[in-house]
């Protein structure tokens, strides 16, 4: 569907500029620093690049909201509804960032806030008196604010930049947002506990992180439950999992939340269907290359093997056929009879998670590289998998996707090229291991 080899990574030739050169040469320079004479050098280095990584940070914001700002301008010139200016905008940004896209959203509206309503926040970043750290959190508390009362909330700030940590330094901010406008932060609670939801998030090792976002009595109420009970039964001494090993109090904790919201009395017996990729010399116990969970990532052999163990476990085995040099999927073995079905657990086997660069969102949908409406085909080498947000950025004006089962190249607004190559469908394993 592609023709011209597809270059990995963020193609950078189209601006060539002496700024970036002298950014890129000021990075070189630091690349190039002797070592130090004594552990107080070190220290007073680790400062200043610190305080080199805010200004920078600060740079990084001015730069995004001139950006904005001549995008929102460009498409006010063509006509363009106001309501749609700047569409896909914090997508492109986090592309160029090397980040999700919803991190590219907070960059914009951090930079937007930064140079319109919280001038003081700016000048401290600038002179690395604050982190970006500090500043997210300030924007953030004072977003629900009138732009001159969140002037105010900035200006009450100053004396404090550079004498707190973010935290700290978030909490006075919301107490004086809170106090600018009383009514206002009570219609912001309300707000708030719309947003109540729960996510899960891979973690080292093989763990995920299942976090909800509740109102903080809730919270605080399944914590202390979690807590009585686990800390009852250690003082009873019945600490053991059904396996006879020990248990501490924060593992009884995790296995009671497991239980309770599943409703099965062991915590290792949920139901749940997940795709875990695996070599048949992994599955037998002749090799010990990692299995893939798709959208965690790598499973230690051992532990795979002790999951199938389980007698509590129902597994279906599925072939999956790869490419011998590459390792990319080729085919799947499918017990269904509609074809649909089968490609999607394809690309998810595939893509892994979202197939846009640095997103690294679940799948959501499949989505056709080259449009049906311009003529693409439901087929193999015409699908991805993305996240919501992503298909829906690529919709928007001056975005393009091209590729193929192989490799997707994303074109910005910009003309700025994005390309990633689809990854072995099981990484970590030998490619070309040594005859026997």
């Amino acid at each position: 569907m592609v023709d011209e080899e597809p270059r990995y990574g963020w193609d950078m030739t189209t601006i060539p500029t002496s700024q970036v050169q002298y950014v890129t040469e000021a990075c070189d320079n630091i690349e190039a620093w002797d070592p130090a004479v004594d552990e107080a050098e070190c220290i007073d280095r680790i400062r200043a690049l610190a305080i080199g990584k805010s200004r920078f940070e600060a740079a990084l914001a001015r730069e995004t909201a001139d950006l904005a700002r001549r995008r929102t301008q460009a498409e006010a010139d063509q006509g363009i509804l106001k309501a749609d200016r700047g569409k896909g905008l914090g997508a492109e940004i986090a592309l160029a960032r090397k980040e999700s896209p919803a991190r590219g959203a907070g960059h914009l509206n951090l930079a937007r806030a930064l140079t319109t309503d919280l001038p003081h926040t700016f000048h401290a970043m600038q002179k690395g008196l604050i982190t970006e750290e500090h500043a997210q959190g300030i924007v953030q508390e004072t977003a629900w604010l009138s732009p001159k009362d969140r002037r105010e909330v900035d200006v009450m700030l100053v004396d404090r930049f550079g004498t707190l940590g973010p935290r700290k330094l978030r909490a006075e901010a919301r107490a004086h947002a809170q106090r600018l406008d009383a009514a206002g932060a009570v219609e912001h609670f309300k707000r708030a506990v719309g947003n109540r939801r729960v996510g899960v998030r891979p973690a080292p090792d093989g763990m995920s992180y299942l976090t909800a976002t509740l109102p903080t009595q809730q919270a605080v109420g399944v914590y202390s439950t979690l807590h009585r009970d686990a800390s009852t039964m250690v003082g009873t001494g019945k600490t053991e999992d059904r396996d006879g090993q020990p248990r501490t109090r924060d593992q009884i904790m995790a296995d009671f939340l497991v239980e309770r919201v599943t409703g099965q009395q062991s915590a290792a017996a949920v139901p749940a269907e997940v795709q875990l990729v695996m070599t048949p010399e992994t599955l037998c116990g002749w090799d010990d290359t990692p299995a893939w969970l798709s959208g965690h990532g790598p499973i230690p052999a051992p532990v795979v093997r002790h999951w199938l163990a389980d007698e509590a476990m129902v597994a279906f085995i599925r072939r999956v056929f790869t490419e011998p040099n590459t390792g990319q999927l080729v085919s799947l073995e499918s017990r269904a009879r509609e074809f649909p079905s089968g490609l999607r657990k394809k690309f998810v086997l595939r893509d892994d998670i979202c197939r846009t660069p640095y997103c690294e969102a679940p799948i959501k949908e499949f989505d056709h590289i080259h449009p049906v409406w311009a003529g693409g085909k439901t087929v193999w080498e015409n699908g991805s998998g993305l996240c919501a947000g992503c298909n829906q950025t690529k919709e928007n004006r001056g975005w393009e996707h091209r590729g193929n089962a192989q490799f997707l190249r994303i074109t910005t607004p910009t003309g700025h090229h994005h390309t990633v190559a689809a990854p072995p469908v099981l990484p970590g394993r030998d490619l070309d291991p040594e005859p026997p």
